[in-house]
């Protein structure tokens, strides 16, 4: 199925309108879609037309469990933590010394499928800064878990 795309652009006014600057899109069929600039991140023109939610849509989909490593690595004070869950699920994140201690609990909740972020500080649970060292985080997801190595330089 072969679709025409005409492309015309307004930019309205933020005077007019108090908002971003919009994008408007003229289908085949004489439809007009209207999209904020500040939220298109790029266009793709292709035999087949996909809107810019369809398009969203397929670059955010999340098909398996993944933990990235850490940065900054080695850090001081703080580090990030990210990982990808594809489904609804429980999920907690917890940092360990190297003898396999708990640390610190930094996450234990109920998360959509996505991407999250959660940032450790370099304290334990009760508040104090650990001294320098390896440690590990390690994030549990519906039964399966995932560990990487993290170093604290002060």
């Amino acid at each position: 199925m072969n679709k025409t795309l005409l492309f015309f652009f307004w930019v309205i006014p933020k005077m007019l309108l108090s908002q971003t600057d919009t994008m408007f899109v003229e289908l085949a069929d004489g439809t007009v879609k209207s999209y904020s600039l500040t939220a298109i991140n790029e266009l793709i023109f292709s035999k087949e037309v996909l809107s810019v939610d369809e398009l969203n849509t397929m670059n955010s989909i999340i098909t398996s469990f993944t933990l990235k490593q850490n940065y900054p690595n080695p850090f001081n004070p703080a580090t990030t933590i990210e990982y990808e869950i594809p489904k609804s699920g429980e999920v907690e994140v917890a940092i360990f010394d190297i003898q396999g201690r708990k640390v610190r609990e930094l996450e234990k909740n109920t998360h959509d499928a996505g991407s999250y972020r959660i940032i450790w500080d370099s304290r334990n649970d009760a508040g104090r800064s650990v001294a320098s060292g390896t440690y590990f985080y390690r994030v549990q997801f519906n039964g399966s878990q995932l560990v990487n190595k993290l170093v604290l330089l002060k």
